[in-house]
């Protein structure tokens, strides 16, 4: 039997999920070319925007590498490193979020 994964973070109401969804899309980006700009795989990329996988800080500095390197007209971060601290917030509050829903 092959069942689809469960998601541990749920990716519509996820502050990181829709924060990297809305600037992927600003930029017209499959999960392919993100993953291709952060140094990521599509897989990596899906699973962590489809809420199956917490993201690592090798996710983190992936995507901030990634958006950082093409800005959109969107109000963002300038740098990776502004990007690494919005993103490591974001997912730690993802993270607490899970620990606090098992409790």
């Amino acid at each position: 039997m092959n069942e689809s994964p469960v998601s541990v973070i749920d990716p519509a109401t996820d502050p990181f999920i829709l924060l990297i969804e809305r600037h992927r899309r600003a930029r017209h980006w499959s999960f392919a070319e993100l993953a291709r700009r952060g140094g990521l795989t599509q897989p990596e990329v899906s699973r962590v925007v489809h809420g199956i996988r917490m993201p690592t800080l090798r996710h983190v500095r992936g995507l901030a590498e990634a958006f950082a390197s093409a800005p959109s007209s969107l109000t963002e971060p300038a740098s990776p490193a502004e990007w690494v601290a919005l993103l490591v917030d974001l997912a730690e509050n993802a993270r607490l979020g899970v620990r606090t829903k098992d409790v």
